[in-house]
């Protein structure tokens, strides 16, 4: 993944300026959902993942143009994993993870999605992704009444989006265990392929901070760290579902999701 150039930061750096008003604090969220990384720590490379041009610039430029779908392409691309329009380990092209997210997101955070529908309406015409904000609106629209929420505790192994072991042992080993709460922050810290995220933020009712994170964390790495078929070495996938409690926390080696 490349480095962000000085002419990179400083462009981007002029483009916060101009995204962030008076009346909206510099660290909150253009949108939890889809739009989920803060627009000044993809400035500094600090979203709790690795972020890469000419993606990173396009991200911050299409939200402070109001170009929401352009913004949501370049969220999904940002994190350079996509090749021939395939997301790396997936076989699934960015639009169908973008439909994955979706639904998980339709289903889980209900409140959340009906905002983003909202949100999105507010789109500029020179918007040149419209299928993507399309897609959203349609699932949207589907009926999902017969469709159950998980309400467990516990954790919850996977055998999709697999992150090497090592990465995510290094990953708890590294990130944070402040007593500080996470708020609305989504991506928690990353270590190459292993990726710790949580659920949209819906006040301190349900939040957590980061040594709790980091303990579930440990605890997705202990109960879902198994050798597939397909390799001699342990890999990883898991979360920490959603309940009355707490948001859903995610480990697994995809970037976007987790509701």
């Amino acid at each position: 993944m490349r480095a962000f150039s000085i002419f990179s930061i400083f462009t981007l750096a002029q483009q916060l300026v101009a995204a962030t008003s008076a009346n909206e604090p510099e660290q909150s969220l253009p949108e939890q959902l889809f739009l989920d990384l803060h627009v000044q720590e993809v400035i500094t490379n600090t979203s709790g993942m690795e972020v890469v041009e000419p993606w990173a610039s396009m991200y911050v430029q299409a939200i402070n143009e109001r170009r929401f779908g352009d913004a949501v392409w370049a969220r999904y691309h940002i994190g350079g994993d996509v090749e021939d329009g395939i997301i790396d380990g997936t076989n699934q092209t960015v639009l169908e993870i973008i439909e994955e997210d979706a639904r998980e997101y339709r289903v889980n955070e209900p409140d959340h999605y009906a905002t983003a529908l909202a949100f999105y309406t507010q789109t500029s015409t020179t918007d040149t992704h419209a299928e993507v904000l399309n897609l959203i609106k349609r699932i949207g629209d589907e009926d999902i009444s017969r469709i159950e929420k998980r309400k467990t505790y516990g954790i919850s192994c996977s055998r999709n989006y697999l992150a090497n072991s090592n990465g995510c042992l290094q990953l708890i080993e590294h990130m944070s265990q402040s007593k500080a709460y996470i708020g609305n922050r989504r991506a928690i810290y990353s270590w190459g392929s292993c990726y710790l995220r949580v659920g949209p933020y819906h006040g301190s009712g349900t939040d957590f901070n980061y040594w709790t994170a980091h303990a579930v964390a440990k605890l997705i790495e202990d109960e879902c760290a198994y050798v597939p078929p397909c390799c001699n070495y342990k890999k990883t996938s898991g979360y920490s579902p959603k309940n009355g409690g707490h948001r859903k926390i995610c480990l697994s080696s995809k970037r976007s999701g987790c509701s």
